[in-house]
């Protein structure tokens, strides 16, 4: 259980392989432009670590001053520990030179337990399989942003889209062969509280730089709801430094809805 769910990060963290495919599948993702709701609230979580070290993650605007990502994207390997509200910025909506909005981050909440200390994780650049569904973090911005943000819903062990007639699953994000737009893939499937509780699997086409990215359920008459967040990839293959996967891993909503529903006000 262990070699299958040390998992590699979804992001620029220079990572260790994951477990490889034979071969690259059909590339199922296409470019989004994020000029409708709800791609107008996600955007580019863009970390600074130092002058030569920048990474960036896929964040999802929860409420006009919160955003939600993956928590190993504000932890720097290098100094073996989290990264200061400072140095991370959110950029909502980002479509090349175009955004919808730009705030600084001024706090942070992590997942109680978390540990991504080398001590804690079983290889270079992975995490450990009882730290996954603790792959959250509440980003808290200097000021609100005048967007529509994206709820959440908590689906305990949902078989998805096929328990919820109609809907779709999509995942979006920015990923590393197309960083300054968003790509989606709709129509994969995820499954809530698999393999384990608090945790959700997907079957959506990703590449690094879309940790944090929000697992979408749209329904027909056009709304949506975040049901969870792809954290890292259980197979890939290797493009340049990055990896691209058809299948992962990440947090379903009912691990960090409690501390959504504290801190975002209606």
């Amino acid at each position: 259980m262990r070699s299958a769910l040390a998992l590699t990060f979804a992001s620029f963290l220079g990572c260790a392989a994951p477990a490889l495919a034979q071969g690259p599948s059909p590339d199922r993702r296409v470019p989004q432009e994020p000029t409708a709701w709800p791609f107008t609230a996600i955007g580019r979580v863009n970390v600074v670590q130092g002058p030569a070290h920048r990474s960036h993650c896929t964040g999802t605007l929860v409420g006009p001053r919160h955003v939600l990502t993956a928590a190993h994207c504000l932890f720097d390997l290098r100094l073996d520990t989290w990264v200061k509200p400072h140095q991370v910025h959110f950029v909502a909506g980002q479509a090349r030179d175009l955004n919808t909005g730009t705030a600084e981050v001024e706090a942070f909440r992590l997942a109680p337990g978390i540990d991504l200390r080398a001590a804690a994780r079983p290889a270079q650049g992975s995490i450990a399989p009882e730290m996954i569904g603790r792959d959250w973090v509440i980003l808290t911005l200097r000021q609100p942003l005048a967007l529509k943000p994206v709820p959440w819903r908590v689906l305990p062990h949902a078989d998805l889209p096929g328990s919820r007639p109609g809907a779709v699953v999509a995942l979006a994000g920015y990923a590393a062969d197309r960083p300054y737009l968003p790509v989606i893939h709709r129509g994969c499937t995820a499954r809530i509280d698999a393999p384990a509780a608090g945790m959700l699997s997907d079957s959506c086409e990703s590449m690094s730089g879309e940790s944090g990215a929000p697992v979408l359920l749209l329904d027909a008459e056009g709304g949506a709801a975040l049901v969870g967040i792809h954290t890292a990839v259980t197979q890939g293959i290797r493009v340049g430094s990055a990896y691209r996967s058809a299948s992962g891993v990440g947090v379903a909503a009912g691990s960090f809805a409690g501390a959504l529903d504290e801190m975002v006000k209606p």
